[in-house]
């Protein structure tokens, strides 16, 4: 049996079982709302950086852009399409499991390399204003940081083999500053004195033991491996679940303390459906990360975005409806809960309860929204946000929410 031919074969599967689904995911309101932000953040990018003066940028720019250049070369982790069955049924060949893993390690450089090609690539007016680079050194620039996102995953993988904890670990925290020293080095001069850097840490790390394919490693520590690439799955499927309807996981849940106060306020509501999707929202591990991720685009356009008020206002709103149009599947994931089919209370008072639920995020929104607008834009456009903000949550509230449950109810009947 060759090893390397299961591997290819279940990562076309994956591949498979995306491109499927492409034209529901790039069709969907997620798409709306990136095409507007992303048209915005360039305009105001090339605003921007017209205005900076060649060789006189001032140092917390540089931080910043070294800091998101940094973060992006670890986005990506290593893809082993490992499932937990093959701890049985391929665990006598252990031995070579060389020909799975070296072909994963490779698979797993094409989508980091896409990214760091177009930060870069998006980094060129930025780094020609700040260094003066030439396109060929933009390329150097992208090599570099190439490089260093193999080091990072021959460190994942050899963290697969057992090692104590502190090896793994001081070598991840010496890469991460390896990363954004040599990065912030070249946001000021030639990136060819970087490559060499690069070049001397990865022979480094080479005879300091991070070879995962040496000869005589042939253990490697499969529930670790086994758990890796099952988080990685569940994340690829509930992305996907956005947008299709997908088998369901076990809930997993996770208490937020911060949040406690916001979970007692409807712990004495008289319609316990309150009290449930409250508690359900804030502690969950799909809908909540969602929200908060939709939110954080939201503050974060809001102060780097400072030029047409009207386009800002249209952007939040539209962030406001992808984000909570995400929350709108805990209502329906709630009917598979046993109890609630055999609690004697009437299911008409679950519509209200979930609206009642639903002014909470709807309202912390806002309330980070008119923060970040008064510290950035003008105090008369935070006005103007809020009350389209408002008037946006009555609707959502009071129409569109409740018709689409009794659509869902109606279907589930």
């Amino acid at each position: 049996m060759n090893l390397s031919d299961i591997f290819i074969r279940r990562s076309r599967q994956s591949t498979d079982l995306f491109l499927r689904n492409a034209k529901y995911i790039f069709n969907d309101h997620a798409v709306l709302v990136m095409f507007f932000l992303l048209g915005a953040l360039s305009f105001q990018y090339s605003q921007w950086v017209g205005g900076l003066t060649a060789g006189q940028v001032s140092l917390p720019i540089h931080l910043i852009w070294s800091v998101i250049i940094s973060v992006g070369v670890f986005l990506t982790g290593i893809a082993s399409q490992i499932l937990p069955a093959d701890l049985v049924f391929l665990l006598p060949m252990e031995s070579r499991f060389d020909e799975w893993f070296k072909p994963a390690l490779n698979r797993s450089l094409y989508l980091p390399s896409a990214i760091i090609l177009m930060m870069v690539a998006a980094s060129y007016p930025l780094l020609s204003v700040m260094a003066g680079y030439s396109v060929v050194e933009v390329v150097v620039l992208a090599l570099i940081l190439i490089c260093y996102k193999v080091a990072h995953v021959y460190i994942l993988m050899e963290s697969w083999h057992f090692h104590r904890a502190s090896f793994i670990r001081n070598h991840k925290w010496a890469l991460y500053a390896m990363v954004l020293v040599t990065v912030f080095l070249a946001s000021y001069v030639t990136p060819y004195l970087c490559l060499g850097i690069v070049l001397m840490y990865l022979v480094a790390i080479h005879f300091l033991g991070i070879q995962p394919f040496k000869p005589g490693k042939v253990r490697w520590h499969w529930e670790k491996i086994v758990t890796v690439e099952q988080t990685r799955q569940q994340q690829i499927r509930r992305m996907l679940a956005l947008f299709i309807n997908m088998p369901q996981e076990a809930a997993v849940s996770k208490r937020r303390k911060y949040y406690d106060g916001l979970i007692r306020l409807s712990d004495k509501d008289t319609n316990p459906y309150t009290y449930l999707f409250t508690r359900a929202f804030w502690r969950s591990n799909d809908f909540y990360p969602l929200w908060l991720r939709m939110t954080l685009v939201g503050v974060l356009y809001l102060a780097f975005v400072a030029n047409n008020h009207w386009l800002n206002i249209g952007v939040v709103l539209l962030i406001q409806y992808f984000s909570h149009l995400q929350v709108l599947p805990l209502a329906q994931k709630m009917n598979q809960h046993t109890l609630l089919q055999v609690y004697p209370i009437d299911h008409s008072q679950k519509i209200a309860g979930f609206t009642k639920m639903l002014w909470q995020p709807l309202c912390t929104q806002i309330v980070l929204f008119a923060l970040t607008s008064l510290i950035f834009h003008a105090w008369t456009f935070t006005g103007l946000l809020v009350v389209s903000s408002i008037v946006f949550s009555l609707f959502l509230i009071f129409i569109y929410v409740p018709s689409f449950m009794r659509k869902k109810e109606k279907r589930r009947g």
